[in-house]
């Protein structure tokens, strides 16, 4: 049963965390981030396997965009640090770690995740029987081959980068919201009727309640054996559990990314734009399709109202992978 729970899980993952690079992007087009650090020689000097591939998904994704602040503008800003002349709202250099260390912080979810499903994937071809009987050798083999601890791990170590992925996810939401951090973005993307209304906030709420159940469920279930039978079965997996506490993490999970895409697609709509067409419009042709999906389940907000069915609308939205549909053919990082 657990490697069974384990290999589905781990497909939804994947969909999760290849939706989470879309979503990533599109929040960094509105936080006007800088496409710079995702270039891929960087990444090629410290190159673990998942860093590359993240890197490669934003740097992709990002390469059409109008939003995203390319190189072209970063040498204006240094050029003109002496001459007096308007910098524009985002005078760093460099931008938040929440921001620039995308790759760095994802690549290792994306490492882990293909390791559990190796781990997997083993398991699912393997022999786990007991006695296991061999006709090559004549031998009928006593043996504990069905000692899930290898799952249990597995699905710790799938728990903990879920996680890891939403702390990223909920800094940046967060960014989004204060205006001390979002350049030049109203505070909760409250533009109409500021004071008078809570604009995002309300989502807000939800999404620290929610960050703080998953860092609870990521203590390890693979560490908590305990014995029974009389001392026979002293060491046990509790690999299922482990299995099912994964399953509601990624469940959960899915909560996360959908405030974060409903917040990036609100600050998108209140971006002024630089080519005169404003708006999500300048977006990349990826997160425009991303936008265009959110936008038929949750309208631009200019009113306050509950947050309980956009929440649930987007997360399944993003739990189906149909945002990966948005991926134009020459996307790269997103083949893993």
């Amino acid at each position: 049963a657990m490697a069974g729970m384990a290999s589905c899980l781990i497909a939804d993952a994947k969909k999760l965390i290849k939706s989470d690079l879309l979503i990533s992007a599109l929040s960094i087009e509105a936080l006007r981030g800088k496409i710079m650090p995702f270039h891929p020689a960087p990444h090629e000097n410290k190159p673990h396997p998942g860093q590359i591939k993240a890197a490669a998904a934003l740097y992709s994704t990002l390469s059409d965009s109008k939003m995203a602040v390319d190189d072209a503008e970063v040498e204006d800003w240094l050029k003109n640090l002496g001459t007096g002349k308007p910098q524009g709202l985002d005078q760093q250099i460099e931008d938040a770690y929440s921001i620039r260390a995308t790759p760095q912080i994802l690549g290792p979810v994306i490492d882990t995740t293909q390791f559990v499903e190796r781990t997997v994937e083993i398991e699912l071809n393997s022999t786990n029987d007991n006695p296991l009987i061999l006709v090559e050798y004549s031998e009928a083999f006593h043996n504990a081959n069905f000692h899930g601890q290898y799952v249990s791990n597995g699905m710790d170590q799938l728990s903990i980068v879920l996680t890891t992925m939403c702390n990223l996810a909920d800094r940046r939401t967060d960014r989004m919201l204060d205006p001390a951090n979002n350049a030049g973005l109203p505070a909760f993307l409250c533009k109409e009727d500021p004071g008078m209304r809570l604009g995002l906030m309300g989502g807000q709420f939800a999404g620290t309640s929610i960050m703080a159940e998953l860092r609870s469920l990521c203590t390890p279930v693979s560490i908590q054996t305990l014995t029974s039978t009389g001392d026979f079965q002293d060491h046990v997996s509790m690999g299922l559990i482990a299995a099912r506490r994964a399953r509601d993490i990624m469940n959960n999970a899915a909560y996360i990314l959908a405030f974060e895409l409903i917040c990036g697609c609100q600050a998108a709509d209140q971006r002024s734009g630089k080519s005169g067409k404003g708006g999500a419009a300048e977006l990349s042709s990826a997160t425009h399709g991303v936008y265009e999906k959110v936008r038929k389940l949750v309208p631009y907000l200019d009113y306050d109202m509950p947050f309980t069915d956009p929440l649930e609308s987007v997360a399944e939205l993003i739990r189906s992978g149909a945002l990966l549909d948005c991926l134009p053919e020459n996307a790269t990082g997103f083949d893993w």
